[in-house]
Formats: C-alpha cells, structure tokens, sequence
C-alpha cells in the first residue's frame, strides 16, 4: 500500500467515531445541548431511545453455556447468552447489547435447564454494565455497590441478574468517558449525553424475554429504582408484579448524579436515600459537640433542649445504612437502660451480618415486630404477667422449620433466615404463617408499641421506626453490645464510640429517631 493510501486509510478511521455520533444523534432526533444545564427538567419520549427497539429480530436469545460461578458473596450460577443475529465482537458497536449473561440462584433441587420453573415470583434485576465502577472502583455512580446489594439479596433469598453489556446507559465506554469529562466542566449525567448528540438513555432490552423463558421465570418483582425499565419491559410483555428499590452506597462525588436521576429521569429515590453515607472506617460524624464520635466526656446521651442527640446526619445515615443492610448502632438514654444496641434489617439479613452482630454483641438475638402480625403469626407473650421494669415485651422465642433449610436453628445462617421470614410475615397479605415455625426457638420476638419510638423510647421501637422509614419491612434484628474493655460490663458511650469507629457502624439515638419523625411528621 502506497504511503499516500495508507494516510488516507488511517485519516478515514480517525474521523469514524465522530461520523457515528453525529449519525446517531441525527437518526434519534436528539436535540444538541450548546450550554450548560439550564434546568430542562425531566428526559423528554424524544431524549431516550425507545428500549423495546423491533422486537421482530432480537426476540430469540440462545443458551450458551451455564456454569458455578463462586464469588465472595455466594456461589452462584451463571448463563451466558447468544442471537443467531449476534454480531461478532469485534463488529459491536455501542447500541448493541453483545452478549448477556444471567446470574441466578435458584431454589435446591430445581431443574437445571429451567431452574425456576413453577415459582411464582421471582426478584430479578437488569444490570447494565459499569466498567468504571465495578472494574475500577469509580465512586462516580452507585453501580457497583448496587451490583453487590442485588447479589446478596438473591444469594439469599433466590432470583436473577440480568447482566447486559450496555456501559454507560447504552452510548458506550469511549462516550461514557467524554461524558464524564462535561460533568468535571459542570454538565449533570443527562446533558453531557446530550451535549455530545447522543440520547441520555440508549439502552434496549429486548433480550430479556428469551432469558425469563430459558430460566422458567413466568413473572418478576424488579428490582429497580428505574421506571424506565418497568415501562419497557411491560412493553415486552414481561409480567412485572412489583418492584423493590435497589439502594447503592452514596458519597460525596455521586450525590449530584443520583440528584439527577431523581429530577431528570424520575428515579426513586428520596432525599434519605441520596444523603452521603457515613465514612468509611468510621461513624457518622455527630453535630452536637457534646457528642461527637470521639469525646469521652459522656457516659450516655442526653437530648439537648432541641430534641437532638447526635443530630438530623446522623438519622439520615442511619437509614442509609439500613437500607444497604448493614449495621447501625443505637444508644438510649443515660437515665434509662444507658446501652447500646445493634440494629439490622430484619428483611436483609444474612449469614454474614448476624454472624458479625453476635460477634461483638451478647448473642442473644431478638426480632421486633408490630402486634398485629405477631397476632397473625400467632407470637403470644412469653409471659402473661411481664416482670421486666423496662417492659421488653418478648414474646415465645422461634425457629423457622426445616422445610426452609434450618438444621440447629443456631447458626448464622439459620438465625439469618428466622429473621427474614420474620420480616416476611411483617407485611400486607405475606404468605408466611405460623406454621413457618417451631416453638420455642433462638430467635426472640419483641412486641413494639404503636407509634414506635413516639409512645415509647426503647430500642425494640427504633428496631420497627428504622426498617420503615428505610422502606423495608417494620421488623429489626437487635442486639446489646457488651463491653471489650471491662468484661461483664455493658459497652456504655465512649467505648461505643470506639468501636463505631473502628467497625464503621453509623451512630445515632433512640432520641434523634424520634426527633426525626415529629419534624418529618412519619
């Protein structure tokens, strides 16, 4: 080849990915952003790219292969998939989805072709792929720690994810990238899109009814925060019978973007769940000065005039933590019990967490709940005549049957998986019974007052306030957590303070809760 034509070759190829994105953006009618954001409000049917796309040929994805796939958090099963109209990867181009994959976890000896044939519903998940979050560790966006919330949601409870190769909603890494540099110059998630001429929202998932089907999946709970994917996935014909929120970790760089999502692209998420976690290694830093995380002039907390302990942060970051299923420390008042408990949601428990929580705790695991479904569960008092001068109300301790996979009843994982039906039976219309379990148990039922943490100041009521005001099911693990540093002691204010920070437990109060609902009115 004469050097002459070589140049020109080279020239040609240099100039294709911006003749792509001109096309693209030509083709979709996508209007060119010029400036800086100026508050154009929610993504308008012409800025998204119709994600149903001709169903006529890409309705046919192909099994091929299927494998173990262990991890850190589980060990899970993996199927990847193909269409005869497939283009070869290296022919890909940034609106095809390449080949996806499910990761599943299905119910024990289930069929292995269709491992979820007969169930009802099943949580499954579209996760779009985050090279810069899940490769890299990016802090950016929220996708990784959301990847991880749904893996330990399905390796405990069952369900899919459905892993598709369309990084950066669909435009590609190379796009996703120039993206990024427009946000670094002040342009939020949607308009850098926009501003480079392509759709904020290009993905497609016409794949996704091949994959239900070749797994035996009738109908789905999504879990999504995204009502885009609900309506596309209706368009397929997929039976979305609900939807549960996905909930990643949020910090100082992604709050803008999740901001965005939640005001342009109608994302739900509320303002407790796009407030910046606790630091990492530490608790939540406290705004009343008595307070703060590393004082030792407190034995115990003592609500200033305000009503506030630690303060309105350290509540917000609490739900936070809760919603992630991670642990919140809790302390009560230095005129009342004057301790420390451990709280975890119920609903996500999982070996891992209760194994940690009886670690640094006495061991003795309790459940609140609310009375109504205690009644329904048919729970009754332990004693008719309560002699506690605290009134703990505990009610017949329980372990869920065997039919559910319990073994001693004491282990993590059993513990774990008593108090998810636990949390189960604490909502509307749950399909969990008494007969769910044995009598007596390892697990201690607590009866909460109604109203919560407003009628009555105790920690089996901040264990039912938590959960809720994080969206979950009304039901709380908790745990008094013992002293290290003076053996048969309880841990009492600076040493809780200690081990927050060292755990990386967020830190509030019985006090703050309550503080919280009578401003938030909840």
């Amino acid at each position: 080849m004469s050097p002459f034509l070589l140049t020109l070759f080279l020239s040609v190829l240099l100039l294709l990915p911006f003749v792509s994105a001109f096309t693209l953006g030509k083709n979709l009618n996508i209007p060119h952003a010029k400036h800086k954001q100026k508050s154009l409000g929610v993504l308008k049917d012409s800025e998204r790219v119709d994600g149903v796309g001709d169903v006529s040929t890409h309705n046919e994805w192909i099994p091929h292969g299927d494998s173990l796939l262990p991890t850190p958090i589980g060990t899970f099963r993996i199927r990847s998939f193909r269409s005869p109209l497939s283009l070869p990867y290296s022919q890909s181009s940034p609106m095809n989805p390449l080949e996806p994959v499910v990761i599943y976890s299905a119910p024990e000896g289930s069929d292995p072709d269709q491992p979820f044939l007969g169930s009802d519903v099943v949580d499954v998940r579209l996760h779009d792929q985050c090279f810069t979050s899940e490769v890299f560790g990016s802090l950016r966006c929220d996708c990784a720690s959301q990847l991880t919330t749904a893996l330990k949601r399905i390796n405990q409870h069952g369900g899919a994810i459905v892993y598709l190769m369309q990084e950066g909603r669909g435009i590609g890494i190379a796009n996703k990238i120039a993206a990024y540099a427009l946000q670094d110059k002040g342009f939020d998630t949607v308009d850098a899109n926009l501003h480079l001429g392509l759709p904020a929202e290009a993905r497609e998932y016409t794949c996704v009814p091949s994959i239900l089907k070749s797994l035996g999946i009738t109908k789905i709970n999504l879990l999504t925060n995204n009502p885009f994917k609900v309506e596309m996935l209706k368009k397929l014909d997929v039976k979305v019978e609900g939807t549960s929120k996905v909930l990643g970790e949020v910090n100082e760089f992604n709050r803008g973007y999740l901001l965005a999502k939640k005001e342009r692209m109608d994302h739900v998420l509320s303002e407790e769940n796009i407030m910046p976690m606790a630091r990492r290694g530490g608790a939540a830093v406290a705004e009343k000065d008595a307070n703060v995380v590393n004082g030792e002039s407190n034995e115990g907390v003592i609500a200033s005039s305000d009503g506030w302990c630690f303060g309105r942060q350290s509540v917000l970051d609490s739900i936070a933590s809760m919603s992630r299923g991670e642990l919140v420390c809790v302390v009560d008042d230095m005129s009342r019990e004057n301790e420390g408990d451990l709280i975890l949601s119920a609903e996500l428990a999982t070996p891992e967490t209760i194994h940690h929580m009886v670690k640094c705790t006495s061991g003795v695991l309790c459940v609140a709940m609310e009375d109504d479904f205690m009644q329904n569960l048919k729970l009754p008092p332990m004693l008719k005549n309560n002699q506690d001068p605290k009134g703990t109300a505990f009610a017949v301790s329980v372990d869920a049957t065997q039919k559910h996979g319990i073994t001693t009843g004491i282990s993590a994982r059993d513990r774990a998986m008593t108090c998810n039906l636990l949390a189960k039976g604490s909502l509307e219309n749950s399909e969990v019974t008494d007969e769910d379990f044995v009598r007596p148990g390892h697990i201690f039922p607590l009866r909460a007052r109604p109203n919560g943490v407003i009628a009555r100041d105790g920690h089996t009521e901040a264990s039912v306030d938590l959960p809720r005001l994080a969206g979950l099911a009304p039901s709380g693990v908790l745990c008094e957590i013992v002293s290290e540093e003076n053996i048969g002691e309880m841990a009492r204010l600076p040493e809780l303070k200690r081990m927050c920070e060292r755990e990386g437990w967020v830190l509030t109060s019985i006090a703050d809760i309550r503080q919280f609902r009578i401003e938030e009115g909840k």
